[in-house]
């Protein structure tokens, strides 16, 4: 167990989130999901850059520092876009697969559109984790677990954005087309280790 907390404060900010999440209604789903961890891991690369900035003993690598901010800031921006986005993707998504029969057409344009977007996030997801990579080697030692923690869920996100991939194409008939996209997963893939 947890045990007791003295404040209830961020429990009550977040149960609000967790209750939509969780509502069948609201339609959120993984891929908004994956733009909450975004966004989250890009403020918590801010709470690193926040305590080095200023620090005696990182002097020299200031400027950085702060290019790393201003980047994360960007991201993180960007990234909280994803949360809505992949709402409306996801139910044009499942509004067109009850149509499947009498216009296949229209789950075969949305799942290409899913697919894309799912691209999108995550290149946002590598940007995210070449940050951290960045931040790693210059930002405060004494937050070596902060940097671990940014690390797994921006190759989280990017796996994430992978299985999202995956699962559009199987509503999508256009050969050509996902072949093109399953031969460019495995080097998204890869990217992963080349940090």
């Amino acid at each position: 167990m947890i045990g007791e907390i003295k404040s209830n404060m961020y429990n009550e900010k977040i149960v609000p989130i967790l209750n939509d999440l969780e509502n069948k209604e609201i339609e959120l789903a993984g891929g908004s999901v994956v733009g909450m961890v975004l966004s989250i891991t890009n403020s918590l690369i801010n709470y690193i850059c926040n305590l080095t900035v200023g620090k005696k003993r990182y002097e020299n690598v200031q400027e950085e520092v702060l290019k790393i901010k201003e980047e994360a800031n960007l991201l993180k921006k960007e990234t909280l876009k994803v949360i809505d986005k992949d709402k409306e993707v996801l139910e044009k998504i499942l509004d067109a697969y009850k149509l499947r029969k009498e216009k296949p057409e229209e789950l075969e344009n949305a799942s290409k559109e899913g697919v894309k977007f799912c691209i999108t996030v995550m290149e946002k997801a590598i940007e995210t984790l070449k940050l951290v990579k960045r931040i790693e080697k210059v930002g405060n030692k004494m937050l070596a677990s902060d940097f671990k923690i940014c690390e797994y869920y921006a190759e989280a996100s990017v796996k994430a954005s992978i299985v999202n991939v995956e699962v559009n194409l199987k509503s999508i008939n256009d050969k050509e087309f996902v072949e093109e996209i399953r031969n460019i997963l495995p080097l998204w893939t890869e990217k992963i280790g080349d940090f």
